[in-house]
Formats: structure tokens, C-alpha cells, sequence
């Protein structure tokens, strides 16, 4: 039996719809990568979630206000200005490290006010961090400076809080910069669908988070990306989250 068909059959079991939200990084202008991302979006009607780094924003990227694409493309806030700030032995990091956290705030603020201007009803307050990572003492701070979710990469390390909208599979394999390979983003998907399914009969399950990087896909990844799009397209169990849909899933006291 395929990958394929493995997950088809674990949709199968689900008695609720399956629900996944489309997160891509690191936009800032309109490009030929982000014109295929936006092609795809429409051809399936599949919602993309862009995290667009407030510092280096360029007035191109307001391709995504035009009728054809604000259907399908949200914004999000990636950070501020994309770079590390990681002390010495730490991975890198923007929203830690080595910087004076009421100055790392005011940056937020600045991006957010920067966002919202610009995209206006596109624009969700959910913050993406630069790499993932966010100290404990800026994640904090996040409910008070109104935003609703952050967003991260989810693993099994890293329990998820009412305040997290996180992604779960990532297509890229990053020590070789390609496409991680169908089998091993499909095992993934249904090992994170069936744990799921299993721990969730009693708790709001929350989408499961798909995470592209359209600037550094190779050939392989698009039509990775066009045929999963398609098999979801065939299941009828399946739904795509978008938009102010995102918000049901958090719960900040």
C-alpha cells in the first residue's frame, strides 16, 4: 500500500473533517516564486497564510491586495527583520538572544502598526518567529500587545499552548536545502493525523499546520506541493482553515 493511500485511509477514520491551514515564510516582494504560490492558491482554492518580514517589505508585495489573490492570502508577522541575534552556542534566533527585550517589543509594534496598514483585513495578528524560536520572556508579552496566536514549529518537545497555532510539516529538508521527499512528508502527516485522532477524542483538535518556503523551493517541492493540494481536492474529509477561522483555536485568559 502507498503513502498515499495510507493517508487517504486515516482521513477515512476521522469522524470530524481534517482540517489543515497553509502557512509559507519569508515574503517580502512579488517574484516569480510567489506567482506560482499564489496560482496554486487559486487553482485549488486553498487559502496560504503569508509570513511577511515587516523591515524588509517591499510595495510589490501588494500583488497580494488584488481581487484575484485576497481570497486566498492572509498575511502574517514573520519577526521584524529576519536576523540573528543568537548569543554564543545558541541556534539562531530573532526574538531572544543578545536583544534588550522592551527594544525587541517596540520592533514588533512598529512591524505589526506596519502590517496592518499596509494589508489592512489580510493582515491576522498571529506572529511567526524568524527559525521558530521565540524566548519564554518575548512569548509573554505577546497577549498584551494584541496579538491573538503565535505560530511555530510544533514537534513532540514542545508542548502546545492554548495560545499556538503552529505548523507541523515542513516539505524542506534544510541541511540539504531541497525537498524533504514524498515518503518521509507523508509518513509524517499521518503519524501527526493518527496521534491526533488518538489523543484527541476528549479536546479541540487544531489544524494541522503545513509549512511551505516559497523562495527556496526546488522543482521537486511545487509538484510535491500541486499533488498533495490534488489529493486533498479528492477526499472528501478534508477541509482547509483560513483567515479569522484560525482565531477559533485560541484561548488567551
Amino acid at each position: 500500500m502507498s503513502n498515499w493511500q495510507m493517508l487517504a485511509e486515516e482521513i477515512q477514520q476521522w469522524s470530524s473533517p481534517v482540517q489543515f491551514w497553509w502557512r509559507d515564510d519569508d515574503a517580502v516582494a512579488n517574484s516569480g516564486a510567489l506567482q506560482r504560490l499564489l496560482m496554486l492558491a487559486a487553482q485549488f482554492q486553498i487559502p496560504v497564510h503569508l509570513a511577511v518580514i515587516p523591515e524588509s517589505l517591499q510595495a510589490s508585495l501588494s500583488v497580494i491586495n488584488k481581487v484575484q489573490h485576497s481570497a486566498n492570502c492572509y498575511v502574517l508577522q514573520h519577526g521584524y527583520d529576519h536576523r540573528s541575534y543568537a548569543l554564543e552556542g545558541q541556534r539562531k534566533i530573532e526574538l531572544g538572544g543578545s536583544q534588550d527585550i522592551p527594544s525587541l517589543l517596540k520592533k514588533l509594534a512598529l512591524g505589526q502598526q506596519l502590517l496592518k496598514s499596509r494589508f489592512g483585513e489580510q493582515y491576522l495578528n498571529i506572529l511567526v518567529p524568524p527559525w521558530n524560536r521565540i524566548a519564554d520572556e518575548v512569548a509573554s508579552q505577546l497577549p498584551a500587545m494584541d496579538y491573538t496566536q503565535l505560530s511555530v514549529l510544533g514537534s513532540k518537545k514542545q508542548a502546545e499552548s492554548d495560545f499556538n497555532l503552529n505548523v507541523h510539516i515542513d516539505i524542506i529538508d534544510w541541511k540539504q536545502r531541497c525537498f524533504a521527499g514524498e515518503d518521509a512528508i507523508l509518513t509524517k502527516i499521518i503519524s501527526h493525523l493518527r496521534e491526533q485522532r488518538l489523543a484527541g477524542l476528549d479536546r479541540n483538535i487544531k489544524p494541522c499546520g503545513f509549512m511551505t518556503h516559497h523562495l527556496d523551493h526546488d522543482l521537486n517541492s511545487w509538484l510535491f506541493i500541486s499533488q498533495f493540494f490534488q489529493f486533498c481536492q479528492q477526499q472528501e474529509n478534508v477541509e482547509w482553515l483560513s483567515g479569522q477561522q484560525l482565531h477559533q483555536f485560541t484561548n488567551v485568559s
